[in-house]
């Protein structure tokens, strides 16, 4: 009896800790729920700084399925470029892939945001420059090919086709998003 007593009462404690401590990370990610959210946005805009200049990213659209579209603003006031932010799922999980558009619709470049959860040495060799430089100045959505990439094709990473055709994936979907609300 003194066994299952003391039992309980182990099991009673840690409920107890684990609650409190539960409590206490979702109470300090609450109370600092917009200096997180300034940060993000920062980092954010930094990026797409890396992608094109700019002095202002107005959102045009956030829709969950589709993804973001930014408009980039130039201190002249002029439109710069768009950027898309999109996601297309891989091997492991969702490729997300920040995707820089020319007002004329040409991709400009693109950014590999999240391929963490890609194959190590494999899929998350999606996030090189070697192969995220093949979408420069790509002009319509890309296909992906084994062998040596022509126009608008584009090499996939050996042995990680599944997540190059999620980043391939992912630049169509910002190309259909710039076309549905800007072109």
């Amino acid at each position: 009896m003194k066994n299952s007593k003391s039992i309980l009462t182990a099991t009673f404690c840690l409920v107890v800790i684990c609650l409190v401590v539960t409590g206490a990370v979702a109470g300090t990610r609450y109370a600092f729920s917009d200096e997180i959210a300034a940060q993000e946005w920062q980092q954010q805009q930094t990026t797409m700084s890396k992608l094109i200049k700019a002095e202002d990213y107005q959102q045009l659209t956030n829709d969950a399925a589709n993804g973001q579209l930014y408009e980039a603003i130039t201190d002249a006031g002029e439109t710069a470029g768009f950027i898309a932010i999109t996601a297309e799922y891989g091997y492991g999980s969702e490729v997300s892939v920040m995707t820089a558009i020319t007002p004329a619709g040409q991709v400009a470049g693109i950014e590999i945001l999240d391929a963490s959860q890609e194959t190590p040495g494999l899929g998350q060799n999606v996030t090189r420059s070697d192969f995220t430089k093949q979408f420069d100045n790509l002009t319509g959505s890309p296909k992906v090919v084994k062998q040596k990439a022509a126009d608008n094709e584009i090499q996939a990473v050996t042995g990680a086709t599944r997540s190059s055709n999620a980043v391939a994936g992912a630049v169509t979907k910002a190309l259909v998003l710039y076309e549905k609300e800007v072109g």
